[in-house]
């Protein structure tokens, strides 16, 4: 994956199901991946879960989005989401440094003596902090999210001030599915928004129906194109409200 003028662009999938409508999620995480969208997955646990199938799932997606994934309780979503993001970041820019060094002397970090590899590693490491990043979160609000979509809500808005201290801009957009209808999607947060908008729009989000994943994957490829799209033109944002798949 290549980083486009140093920004990084992610989609964050949260959800403690399986997709039960709409087309295939990990069809969708590839075709974000071939748009040099990252695809990263929470699975939110409970300890009296005992089904396997939504978990693998939350694997597949991961894989064919080129991202990272973790299980997490409610309790350490906060940490988990500034986490996996990180780990984005990081290995984003370890494969586009990787790339450069194959093309300059034929290596990979891998191939490199200790001391060169533990420098760049470092600079890795430094950059990744500083690097430009366009994030979308995929929160899921299906029926079976009803006993954890207040922990969700404060886990969202405990991860914006974690993001604070980065030194690099973050651009963070936050999409919750299902919408008003079962296989649609609603933006609560777009990129430019205030926070305190986004803290008014998620305590309004009520947990209902299934679990439309794919339909909101390519909603946040589409959100994400459409913004750095219009941010490059410098045109004015067409705001996208509801979105059927």
């Amino acid at each position: 994956m290549e980083m486009e003028r140093g920004m990084i662009k992610e989609i964050i999938l949260v959800t403690d199901g399986q997709s039960n409508i709409g087309g295939n999620p990990v069809e969708a995480a590839r075709k974000a991946f071939r748009k040099n969208i990252t695809v990263s997955t929470i699975g939110i646990i409970d300890q009296k879960e005992q089904r396997e199938e939504p978990f693998q799932e939350v694997v597949n997606i991961a894989n064919a989005g080129g991202g990272h994934y973790e299980y997490t309780y409610i309790d350490n979503l906060s940490q988990t989401i500034h986490s996996i993001s990180h780990k984005t970041v990081t290995s984003t820019i370890q494969e586009a440094v990787n790339k450069q060094l194959k093309e300059l002397i034929g290596n990979d970090l891998n191939q490199m003596p200790p001391d060169s590899r533990s420098k760049i590693l470092n600079y890795i490491d430094h950059y990744s902090d500083e690097v430009s990043l366009c994030c979308c979160i995929l929160l899921d609000c299906s029926g079976s999210m009803s006993t954890k979509i207040q922990s969700a809500r404060h886990a969202i808005l405990d991860m914006l001030d974690s993001f604070k201290n980065r030194k690099g801009e973050i651009k963070l957009a936050v999409v919750a599915f299902p919408g008003e209808q079962v296989d649609t999607c609603k933006l609560l947060h777009h990129f430019d928004d205030e926070l305190s908008q986004m803290e008014r729009n998620l305590y309004q989000m009520k947990p209902k129906g299934g679990t439309p994943t794919a339909t909101a994957i390519e909603y946040a490829i589409k959100l994400i194109e459409e913004y750095r799209r219009n941010e490059k033109s410098n045109d004015e944002m067409i705001p996208l409200d509801e979105y059927a798949g």
